[in-house]
């Protein structure tokens, strides 16, 4: 009896120091994250996702997500202004494998070196394109604004 009684003590303590507010991450603001949606251009049918991270460092971590590409490496940059305008580039992204059709890039500025936080990006007038390659850079496979600009 003793060892049945010892066994439901010991699942009970378990279960409560696993419910404690360390694990629960909703309320942590460096846990902050913004989804925003890529679609295809040029009747690419290549579509896809951007993922904004607040980092515990002020950083701000972008990973970008695509399905649907060629056998190409994707330059990727986030550009000023509207997606159906032709903004500069504000920031240079990893380019997309297209092994992985993934990238991930750290930011903390601009590429003047202007500093820009998770929370300036989240207000960003901007847009982000996929460009079909190196070479073809005037060829955008998708796209998606962001900050200010999306819907």
């Amino acid at each position: 009896m003793k060892k049945y009684y010892f066994l439901l003590l010991l699942s009970f303590s378990l279960v409560i120091s696993s419910c404690g507010k360390d694990d629960d991450n909703s309320a942590d603001p460096s846990s902050s994250v913004k989804v925003f949606t890529l679609s295809s251009v040029s009747n690419s049918k290549i579509s896809g996702k951007v993922t904004f991270t607040k980092n515990e460092d002020g950083s701000t971590t972008i990973l970008l997500e695509i399905n649907g590409s060629s056998t190409d490496i994707h330059p990727a940059f986030i550009y000023f202004g509207d997606a159906g305008g032709n903004g500069e580039v504000a920031i240079t992204l990893e380019p997309i494998d297209c092994d992985c059709e993934s990238s991930s890039t750290i930011i903390t500025t601009l590429d003047d070196g202007t500093p820009i936080t998770y929370d300036q990006l989240m207000k960003f007038d901007g847009h982000i394109k996929i460009h079909q390659n190196d070479d073809h850079l005037e060829i955008i496979i998708t796209q998606g604004n962001i900050g200010a600009n999306a819907s």
